[in-house]
């Protein structure tokens, strides 16, 4: 294993910031922490670079036991052979991308073969002839090329990347996360990425370690979180989704949006059903087995259409759908809504 985590627990003054945390990074394998603003995602990473102590339980670096505040055990971060990037890519603005690259070498491999890699990989990159330019003569994307190069340069056990592509518009972001992924897994590092970004999880991570408020909720594959998420705050991460309250009666749970069945909850049991917005169907035609609506707004997002509807049973609230076909529909316009039955994700309230 990479990276080894055991009961984790993490406070700033009275907060908790990470709850009863574990998990483990295996070899040559990408690992995406994700979750939004404040859930503990960055402290996490933190810890593992020994940039903020461990409180208690235990971390692993190769198999190195490097932190166990038990054991009065805390590694310096330059002891702990990793590789760090920044979300602001913290290149030294008076040195030039060489000098900048080159810092992190340790004397023994200031070597002619390890420079070779780094021009190289700048070459991989389209940076060619870019080796004696100054951070500020750079764009975001190539100043990120050169932030990663810098952190990979050393041959570091591990790579840790917060937030990597945040400050890059959505094309170049779409780029750069293709040419890290490749560099990434031509070096065989193991990298541990922190995101807020679902799909950007999704492309990049071999497992994806979901968190919300400190705790780690989900830690499985792109495929499994996607398709089987775990609670109704993983279900509802992926793009835009509709979420109903609702109760267990004779195996089956009534929404606005129909009836459906479970098997695995108890009678009676108060559920939260969670309905993506793009498995809503939403058909011109009237048709009785399906839900009526109103539309409020049509959308055009590209290759998709966004719809804001309104129910006649709860006219205060807004339905999300999203469709592939291209729609032209004037507020008001009469729709109806159909919703497969493996579409509703039912959990039980806690």
């Amino acid at each position: 294993m990479s990276i080894v985590l055991r009961q984790v627990n993490h406070f700033y003054g009275k907060q908790q910031a990470l709850r009863d945390i574990n998990f483990e990074v295996e070899s040559n394998q990408i690992v995406a922490l994700l979750g939004p603003s404040g859930c503990g995602k960055t402290t996490l990473l933190r810890l593992i670079a020994g940039l903020e102590r461990l409180q208690s339980g235990e971390l692993y670096l190769q198999q190195q036991l490097v932190a166990a505040p038990e054991q009065a055990i805390h590694m310096a971060p330059e002891q702990r052979s990793i590789g760090m990037m920044f979300q602001d890519y913290a290149l030294f603005p008076h040195m030039s991308v060489r000098k900048n690259i080159e810092y992190g070498l340790r004397k023994q491999q200031n070597i002619p073969q390890r420079k070779q890699w780094i021009e190289d990989s700048l070459t991989s990159m389209g940076m060619q002839g870019l080796l004696e330019r100054f951070p500020h003569t750079l764009s975001g994307g190539q100043q990120q090329r050169v932030a990663l190069i810098r952190a990979l340069a050393p041959e570091p056990s591990t790579l840790l990347l917060d937030e990597p592509f945040s400050a890059l518009d959505e094309h170049l972001r779409q780029q750069v996360r293709e040419e890290t992924l490749d560099v990434l897994k031509k070096s065989n590092t193991p990298a541990v990425m922190v995101t807020h970004d679902p799909l950007e999880a999704m492309f990049i991570a071999d497992r994806i370690v979901v968190m919300e408020q400190g705790r780690i909720v989900q830690n499985d594959s792109p495929q499994e979180i996607y398709q089987r998420p775990t609670n109704a705050f993983v279900a509802a991460l992926f793009g835009p989704s509709n979420r109903f309250e609702s109760y267990v009666k004779q195996g089956r749970v009534d929404t606005p949006l129909g009836c459906f069945l479970t098997e695995q909850i108890a009678e009676a049991q108060a559920v939260d059903v969670i309905v993506r917005a793009k498995d809503i169907v939403v058909h011109q035609l009237e048709n009785s087995q399906y839900v009526e609506a109103r539309v409020i707004s049509v959308h055009a997002m590209g290759d998709e259409t966004h719809f804001r509807l309104q129910l006649p049973s709860m006219p205060e609230r807004v339905i999300h759908a999203r469709m592939r076909d291209h729609w032209q529909a004037s507020t008001g316009t009469k729709v109806w809504l159909s919703v497969a039955t493996e579409a509703a994700y039912i959990f039980a309230k806690a």
